[in-house]
Parts: structure tokens; C-alpha cells; sequence
């Protein structure tokens, strides 16, 4: 008998060191990784629809997406570039990332505009994945910027910065 108990002892410390292992890995995997971070520009001549579409919406105030600039008039193809930001993650946690978003965050007073997205992004655990923002800003700018990430894991908000560009 009592060589039965000091097994169970030995099988249960086992099982609660296990345990406590996999809650400590589940805890330090909530953050998404960041495996890649890159940058397509497009000027927005060969994107003349696009960008007429846009202008369109600028007009009657049905755009969708974020304005970074309150001066949207006279814009013109010529003048514009849209930024296509890509961020491939890894979710190395237990439990999958919802509601994923990349927000750019400006910095030269360049940006016009990003467009909407309005997808709910979801990644699931132990899974890869790419998140696209798009920006329209002036030519000649640095490509270089902060994108806001914000996800959720069991409701709680993690937010964290990825630096994109050049």
C-alpha cells in the first residue's frame, strides 16, 4: 500500500509540474510573432479607379476608412503613391488571435488616408498569417512607419508596434 501512495505522489507531481509548464508556455505566447514586415508601393496612376473611387467618396463623405490629413482636396494621381504594408504572424499560443488589426500610425504629415478594412482577421492557434494595410500618401515620402497591432485572446486587448518600411 504503501509503495501505491508514493507512486500516486510521484504520478501527481509529475502531472502538476506538466501542468504548470503548459500554463506557463499558453501565459508567454499570447503576443503574436512578427515574421516578416514588408513594403509595396504603387503609384496611384496605375491604380487610376481605385484612386478615382476614392476621390468620389472624399467628395459625398462616404469614405469608410481612417483620414490622416483634414486637406483633401486637389488631390491628384500624379501626386499619390499608395503603400501597401504586409505583416506575416505567428501564433505560437494555445488559443487563437481575433479581431487582428494594423493601424498606421503617421509620422511626416504625408498621409492622406488608409483605406477600411473592415474584416473580423482571426489566427488560429499555432498557425501563420499576413495582415495588409494600405495607405495613400504623397510621392516622395519615407516608406518607413509604426503600425499599431491590436488583437484579442479570451477578450482581453493586446496591443503592440511593428516598424515597416525602409
Amino acid at each position: 500500500m504503501n509503495k501505491v501512495l508514493k507512486g500516486l505522489a510521484i504520478a501527481v507531481l509529475l502531472l502538476t509540474v506538466i501542468g504548470a509548464g503548459a500554463v506557463l508556455y499558453g501565459i508567454n505566447t499570447l503576443k503574436l510573432e512578427v515574421e516578416q514586415v514588408s513594403v509595396t508601393q504603387m503609384p496611384a496612376v496605375e491604380q487610376q479607379g481605385v484612386f478615382d473611387e476614392i476621390v468620389r467618396q472624399l467628395e459625398e463623405n462616404t469614405f469608410a476608412g481612417v483620414l490622416l490629413t483634414e486637406d483633401t482636396s486637389n488631390l491628384r494621381a500624379e501626386d499619390c503613391t499608395f503603400l501597401t504594408y504586409t505583416v506575416r504572424f505567428q501564433n505560437k499560443g494555445f488559443f487563437p488571435a481575433e479581431w487582428i488589426s494594423l493601424e498606421v500610425q503617421p509620422s511626416d504629415g504625408a498621409e492622406i488616408l488608409t483605406l477600411a478594412d473592415n474584416s473580423a482577421h482571426v489566427l488560429p492557434a499555432g498557425s501563420r498569417g499576413d495582415l495588409s494595410v494600405t495607405l495613400l500618401c504623397r510621392n516622395g515620402e519615407k516608406t518607413e512607419r509604426k503600425l499599431k497591432t491590436t488583437f484579442y485572446v479570451f477578450g482581453r486587448q493586446i496591443v503592440f508596434d511593428v516598424t515597416a518600411g525602409n
